[in-house]
């Protein structure tokens, strides 16, 4: 009975993993980034050390107990001895060495990774409830919770959590588990880390502090591209213009959107700029909605514009329950209109 629910509560815990790694391989093990060849180098000699350890610790506890066993035949107390003081100095020189040894990768690892590279490019990350605001200063441009980088080129990020809006202000951690460690986002305060992406495709990125309700729902996307495609994506994106649709739907969907939702998004090169919600101006060309919970359909997209609250627990976008299918319909028929041409991320491979 104990084995046959042994067997089921391992195949149970495979399908949940199956199910519940969206196709992303987030594997510390394999490092994109030079930050994480510093600490996977780091974890490999404590790994080894650790090994070494445990071999001769059990070895050593095996070999005392065959060796010392209770025969039987035995009259009395053992023979007392104090002990072997060349053996125990042995054997505490032996650990303050290994420490030593650990304490010294770990310094020049801290050294390395500290070393912000001069040609670095900024972005500032904004945490909020519960979604994530990617800015960059230098080309003028903002996304949200699909944070776009270029390939090869170390990026400096300028950290922090919202202290505006309509929630209190909470702590937050930036984490993307392939590219690099996690880092604070704290209220007033500007935090940084920096890291080079050395390979294409799309990172899995998370709140990794306890923040409310939605803390396991908010998520985000790190997606590494060309520099070829980057600039493609700047370009784009400072040209962006809302699309003049003929489709009678998509024209709906504007006027509602306009009237419903600008008070709180932001589309570039209109006057709507606010930044209590999610910028959406290439919204079309997202991969995720609902800070990276799930893909980007039309049919997940008119459930969240329909009642956002229902579908993600503490989402301060109000539900709203007088739009018809038809308006959410056509809202996201809108949104899904904003987008730079010629950009489509869903091939690259997840990681």
């Amino acid at each position: 009975m104990l084995r046959r629910s042994l067997v089921w509560a391992i195949l149970l815990l495979g399908v949940a993993f199956a199910l519940g790694d969206g196709g992303y391989n987030i594997n510390i093990l394999d490092p994109a980034t030079s930050n994480n060849r510093e600490v996977s180098k780091l974890l490999w000699w404590v790994m080894g050390f650790a090994v070494v350890i445990f071999v001769v610790v059990i070895g050593a506890m095996t070999y005392i107990v065959l060796k010392f066993k209770k025969r039987g035949n035995e009259v009395g107390e053992p023979p007392q001895f104090h002990g072997n003081d060349r053996l125990e100095i042995t054997w505490t020189l032996i650990p303050f060495l290994i420490v030593c040894v650990i304490f010294g990768l770990t310094a020049r690892g801290m050294f390395e990774i500290s070393q912000v590279p001069p040609d670095a490019m900024p972005v500032k990350v904004t945490a909020h409830l519960f979604w994530w605001d990617f800015e960059y200063p230098e080309q003028g441009i903002r996304t949200s919770n699909e944070l776009i980088l270029p390939v090869n080129r170390p990026v400096n990020f300028e950290i922090t959590s919202n202290e505006a809006g309509p929630a209190k202000p909470v702590i937050h951690s930036f984490r993307v588990a392939s590219l690099a460690g996690t880092q604070d986002a704290i209220p007033g305060i500007v935090t940084t880390r920096w890291f080079k992406p050395e390979k294409e495709g799309v990172y899995y990125g998370q709140c990794a502090e306890l923040c409310g309700a939605s803390h396991s729902n908010m998520r985000f996307r790190v997606i590494v591209v060309s520099q070829a495609e980057f600039d493609r994506f700047v370009q784009g994106a400072k040209a962006f213009q809302p699309p003049a649709s003929t489709d009678a739907a998509v024209a709906k969907g504007q006027q509602l959107f306009n009237a419903q939702c600008t008070a709180c998004h932001a589309i570039n090169n209109t006057q709507y700029r606010s930044k209590i919600g999610p910028d959406l101006t290439f919204f079309g060309n997202r991969l995720t909605l609902g800070a990276g919970i799930w893909n980007n359909t039309p049919e997940r997209l008119e459930a969240w514009i329909k009642n956002s609250p229902g579908m993600k627990p503490g989402s301060l976008m109000p539900p709203f329950p007088q739009l018809s299918a038809e308006d959410a319909r056509s809202i996201a028929a809108y949104l899904e209109s904003l987008k730079v041409e010629g950009l489509d991320f869903s091939k690259l491979p997840k990681f």
